[in-house]
C-alpha cells in the first residue's frame, strides 16, 4: 500500500511541473526576455534622440550600434599583423561642428588638427564647414548639414599600400585625391546605395540626400562605382545618380571649370562710400555651360555666402552698393541639363572706403643751377597713385606713394602750391615758400 501511495504521490509531482511549474518557467523566461528586448530598444531609442546622428534613420544607428556589440576583443586578435593602422586629422572647421570618437556616446565640440580613426564620426551643422587632411596628402571637404563616418585607414606594411575608406549618410562633400605614391593604394567613398573607389589622381563631389537618393560628380580623374553587382566607370566630366531603390542614371558633357578675367586676383577698389561702389566680374566658360553659378562669399571656403545666383545667362556681372572688406569670388558652368560642373579657381578682391584727403609730404628740394636758368628738383611721399599739381606741374605718384620731379623757378623766392587727389577724389593742399638764393 505504501508502494502505491508512493508511486501516486511521483504521479502528482510528475503532473504538478507539467502543468504548473514549467508553463510558469515559460511565462517567466518570456516576460523576462520581453523585458531585456524592450528596455533595450527603449535605450537604442533614448540614445538615438540624444545623439540623431543620421538625422531620422534609425535603423542605420541602430546596426551601427549592433556592429559595434559584435567587434569583439577575439576578433581584434585575429586582425592581420601586417596591417598598420594610420590616423587622419581635423585640418580646419568653421561653425558648429561636432565629433564622436569611436566607442564614446557623447558628441565633442570639434578641435583644430584633433586626430581622426576608424569609426569616429564628423557632423557639420548649418553654415559649417570642415576639412579632413589624410597623411596621403587627400583632403575631403565637407559642407553643411553633412554626417561622415571614418572608415579603413591602414597601411601594408609588406607592400606600403595605403587604403582609406569613409562613409557618407546624409552629406555634401567634395575631395581632392592625390596621386598615390604606391600603385594599388586607394580611397573609398561609401554611401547607402554604392561605393566610389579612386585609385589615382581624382578631383570629385558626392552628395547624399535624406531620400537616400546619390550623386557621384567627377571632374578630373576616374573612379569606378559599383552599385549592387554592376560596375560603372565615371570619366571626367561624368557624373552618375543612384536612386534609393539602386536604379544608375548616367549624366555627361559636365561644363569645365570657367576662367575668371575681370578683376585681376587680389584687386583693391576705392571708393567714398557703398552708394559709390560698382564691381564688374567677367568670366569665359565652355561650350557646354548654357548658365553659370556665381558665389561669393567673405571667407575661402564659401560658408558665409553673401551671394549665389545659378540662372546667369551671360559671361559678367555687375555688383552695386557693395559694403566695404574682402571678397572671395568663384563660377561654375551649368549644362542644357541643369548639372553644375567643376568650380573655377576662386579670386579675391577688396573694397575699400576712403574719406580722407591724401597726405602731403616734401621729403627733400635741391636747388640746380642750371644754363637755363634753377631748377627745382623735389621729392615727396602721398598715398599711393595720388595725381600732384605742383605750380601747373602735374605728377603722379608711383604704387608706393611716391613721387619726384623738376620745377623751374621763376624768382628768388619760389611759391610751390601742391594739389593732391586721390584716386577716389578726395584732395588735399599744400603750400610752401623755397628760397632759391
Amino acid at each position: 500500500m505504501e508502494d502505491k501511495n508512493i508511486i501516486q504521490d511521483k504521479r502528482w509531482k510528475r503532473l504538478f511541473w507539467k502543468v504548473i511549474i514549467i508553463p510558469h518557467k515559460i511565462v517567466m523566461f518570456t516576460l523576462i526576455t520581453a523585458t531585456i528586448l524592450i528596455f533595450s530598444f527603449a535605450f537604442t531609442f533614448i540614445m538615438y534622440k540624444f545623439e540623431n546622428p543620421a538625422e531620422g534613420d534609425f535603423i542605420n544607428y541602430a546596426l551601427s550600434i549592433h556592429s559595434k556589440i559584435k567587434f569583439t576583443g577575439i576578433e581584434k586578435e585575429k586582425k592581420d599583423e601586417r596591417f598598420e593602422v594610420r590616423f587622419a586629422r581635423l585640418s580646419f572647421f568653421s561653425g558648429q561642428v561636432s565629433v564622436r570618437k569611436e566607442g564614446r556616446l557623447r558628441w565633442d565640440a570639434a578641435a583644430k588638427d584633433l586626430s581622426l580613426g576608424t569609426r569616429d564620426i564628423i557632423r557639420t551643422y548649418s553654415n559649417s564647414y570642415a576639412e579632413v587632411s589624410f597623411d596621403d596628402g587627400n583632403v575631403l571637404q565637407i559642407k553643411p548639414d553633412s554626417l561622415v563616418v571614418i572608415g579603413n585607414l591602414t597601411e601594408d606594411a609588406w607592400t606600403k599600400e595605403k587604403h582609406s575608406s569613409v562613409k557618407l549618410m546624409e552629406s555634401d562633400i567634395e575631395a581632392d585625391i592625390k596621386k598615390p605614391e604606391v600603385i594599388g593604394s586607394k580611397f573609398n567613398i561609401e554611401t547607402p546605395n554604392a561605393v566610389a573607389s579612386i585609385k589615382d589622381e581624382a578631383k570629385i563631389a558626392i552628395k547624399v540626400t535624406n531620400e537616400q537618393t546619390s550623386q557621384i560628380k567627377v571632374f578630373t580623374g576616374t573612379v569606378d562605382v559599383k552599385v549592387s553587382d554592376e560596375n560603372v566607370k565615371v570619366k571626367p566630366a561624368e557624373a552618375i545618380e543612384i536612386a534609393s531603390n539602386k536604379e544608375v542614371v548616367k549624366i555627361k558633357d559636365l561644363p569645365e571649370g570657367p576662367v575668371l578675367h575681370i578683376p585681376e586676383n587680389q584687386k583693391e577698389f576705392f571708393y567714398k562710400g557703398v552708394e559709390d561702389s560698382v564691381i564688374i566680374l567677367k568670366w569665359e566658360g565652355d561650350s557646354k555651360s548654357v548658365k553659370y553659378h556665381l558665389e561669393i562669399a567673405k571667407d575661402i571656403h564659401f560658408v558665409d555666402l553673401l551671394i549665389s545666383k545659378d540662372d546667369l545667362p551671360e559671361k559678367n556681372v555687375y555688383l552695386q552698393e557693395m559694403p566695404q572688406g574682402a571678397y572671395y569670388w568663384r563660377v561654375r558652368g551649368i549644362n542644357k541639363d541643369g548639372y553644375k560642373g567643376a568650380s573655377s579657381d576662386l579670386r579675391t578682391f577688396k573694397i575699400v572706403f576712403d574719406n580722407t584727403p591724401p597726405r602731403i609730404l616734401i621729403d627733400n628740394i635741391l636747388i640746380l643751377n642750371e644754363k637755363n636758368g634753377i631748377l627745382l628738383y623735389i621729392t615727396g611721399e602721398t598715398e599711393p597713385n595720388t595725381e600732384l599739381i605742383i605750380n601747373d606741374k602735374k605728377l603722379k605718384a608711383d604704387p608706393a606713394g611716391r613721387f619726384r620731379g623738376f620745377l623751374k623757378a621763376k624768382g628768388n623766392k619760389e611759391v610751390l602750391k601742391i594739389e593732391a587727389f586721390d584716386v577716389v577724389g578726395n584732395r588735399s593742399y599744400l603750400e610752401k615758400i623755397v628760397s632759391v638764393k
